[in-house]
């Protein structure tokens, strides 16, 4: 309960394993709608948003760079590639990711 937030964390050991959470993560956005907070072995990101091809199984990812100090720009930070979608080539094989995906509160 950081700052009183409820969260849940999915643990990744591979990131070649990362497209395996993509129906979790989905569903995490349509139930929650709140950003995922992705931390893992060489990176910190936030994670937008998911499409997620069932058929296929193809996954993308809207990805956050946190790591942007510049201004408020949205064509700047969108063709900066700091907002963007990524496939999952983004999560490295030898790199494990943890996803923390904030709860809405239950109750007013």
């Amino acid at each position: 309960h950081l700052y009183n937030v409820d969260a849940r964390i999915i643990h990744v050991s591979s990131g070649g394993d990362v497209n395996s959470k993509a129906r979790e993560l989905a569903q995490h956005f349509q139930r929650e709608g709140s950003p995922v907070m992705i931390g893992g072995g060489v990176l910190a990101y936030g994670l937008m948003g998911v499409h997620w091809n069932e058929s296929t199984g193809e996954c993308n990812y809207l990805i956050l760079d946190p790591h942007y100090t510049g201004e408020e720009n949205m064509n700047k930070i969108g063709s900066g590639g700091w907002c963007s979608w990524k496939s999952s080539d983004l999560f490295l094989a030898d790199k494990f990711y943890n996803f923390c995906l904030p709860q809405r509160p239950r109750e007013l």
